[in-house]
C-alpha cells in the first residue's frame, strides 16, 4: 500500500467518490422504494379491511367503497362459479361466454373467463378500484391459497402474475 501524500489523497479520493455515488444513488432509489412500500402497505389495508389510520370521512368513504367493490366482485365471481356448473352440467363442458345466463354487477368490469385442460378461471376488475378479484376452478388452476371455486383477489400490479 502506497504511503506518504500522494497515497493518503488517493485514499481520501476514492471515499469521496464512493460516498458521492452512494449519496446519488440513494437519492434516486430511495423515493421509489418508500412509495412502493406504502402502495403495498395500501394495497393489503384494502384487501384485508383493517381500518384506515386517517380519521377524514373522504378518505375513508372512498376507502369503503374500494371495500364494497372487491365484495361485489367476490359475490360476482361466486355467481359465476354456480353458473358455470349449471351449464358444465348441461353441456358437458364449461364456456368461455355464458350469454344471458350470467350478468355481473354494475360497475364490474368482466368476467373474462379462460377455459384450461382441466377446468377454468376468471378474471374481474371495478371501475372504482385497482384490485382485481379471480377465481379458479379444475384441477390445474390455483390462485394464491384459495381454493377451487374460491374467489382471490390482488392488485392491479400482481395482475401479470395471474395470468
Amino acid at each position: 500500500m502506497a504511503t506518504g501524500p500522494r497515497g493518503i489523497f488517493a485514499v481520501v479520493l476514492i471515499v469521496i467518490v464512493v460516498l458521492g455515488a452512494g449519496s446519488l444513488a440513494y437519492r434516486r432509489f430511495a423515493p421509489g422504494a418508500r412509495q412502493l412500500r406504502a402502495g403495498i402497505a395500501e394495497q393489503t389495508r384494502e384487501l384485508s379491511g383493517e381500518p384506515e389510520p386517517v380519521s377524514d370521512g373522504a378518505v375513508q368513504q372512498r376507502h369503503g367503497a374500494r371495500r364494497a367493490a372487491v365484495v361485489a366482485m367476490k359475490a360476482d365471481l361466486l355467481k359465476l362459479v354456480a353458473a358455470e356448473s349449471a351449464v358444465a352440467a348441461k353441456t358437458g363442458r364449461p364456456w368461455s361466454n355464458l350469454g344471458t345466463d350470467y350478468r355481473a354487477t354494475s360497475g364490474n368490469v368482466g368476467p373474462y373467463i379462460t377455459l384450461t385442460r382441466n377446468g377454468w378461471w376468471a378474471t374481474m376488475s371495478n371501475t372504482l378500484t385497482g384490485i382485481h378479484c379471480a377465481v379458479a376452478v379444475g384441477g390445474d388452476t390455483t390462485f394464491g391459497g384459495a381454493k377451487s371455486g374460491e374467489p382471490w383477489c390482488f392488485g392491479e400490479k400482481d395482475m401479470t402474475a395471474a395470468q
